[in-house]
């Protein structure tokens, strides 16, 4: 079955046409209408599409999963964006803001500092979730089953000696930033980068992103660790309470 038809059928719906047959949608896509009857029944199967009326088929009920989610990270990126702004102000540091993604963490959102950092933080990247204190701040407190299957069923690489590559020693390791409330890195990714991490939850509790901040581990030893953890907290409940 062809992955490109069956995303042809999805791309046909629009705000002129919010339902179609199979005979319009094999007309559309020039395909015979006993190949279209298959694709349609596999997108009905994945809640792709539903039947809105006999013979009439729409966009499943699971556009709309894809819909909050997409939603959840353009919002929050521009709720978070004048307090990042305000956090890498008031520490002259780099901040970052992660949200979970299967078995990665994404950046959503970066307000660089003055000092010119090379860190694996640029909106649209994809960074594992092992390593940096923003994404421990957000694997600690995922569901235990993304931390086993992160270290069973993934290629878990050193990026530097300081990578934390044994699952035993990360179990112990979120423990402890869960008791702490937020996650320190030195140089787990990028060498000679220190961070400082915390959780973003929303109104039900869950975890959605993780706010940081990251520097040159000369000047970020030189700081005082207790204002930049109770900066990125008091940070981190001001986005919370739009969420």
């Amino acid at each position: 079955m062809s992955t490109e038809k069956t995303l042809d059928i999805l791309d046909l719906f629009d705000l002129n046409d919010r339902a179609l047959t199979v005979a319009q949608i094999s007309e559309k896509i020039k395909q015979p209408q006993s190949s279209v009857y298959r694709y349609v029944r596999l997108l009905r199967e994945r809640d792709l599409l539903r039947e809105e009326r006999k013979g009439f088929y729409s966009l499943g009920y699971k556009m709309l999963k894809y819909y909050r989610i997409l939603r959840l990270d353009s919002n929050l990126a521009v709720i978070a964006e004048e307090e990042m702004k305000k956090l890498t102000s008031e520490l002259n540091e780099t901040s970052i803001l992660l949200v979970p993604s299967n078995l990665q963490a994404v950046c959503i959102a970066t307000v660089s500092s003055q000092h010119k950092i090379k860190v694996t933080s640029e909106p649209g990247e994809i960074l594992p979730l092992y390593g940096g204190a923003s994404s421990k701040s957000l694997l600690a407190y995922l569901d235990e089953r993304v931390l086993e299957s992160l270290y069973t069923k993934t290629e878990v690489l050193a990026y530097t000696e300081n990578t934390i590559t044994s699952l035993s020693e990360m179990k112990a390791h979120l423990q402890e930033i869960r008791n702490k409330g937020y996650a320190f890195s030195d140089s787990e990714i990028d060498e000679s980068v220190v961070g400082y991490g915390v959780p973003i939850f929303d109104s039900n509790n869950t975890v959605v992103a993780s706010l940081s901040v990251a520097g040159l581990k000369d000047n970020m030893l030189k700081k005082d660790s207790k204002k930049i953890v109770q900066s990125l907290k008091e940070t981190a409940e001001k986005i919370q309470k739009y969420l």
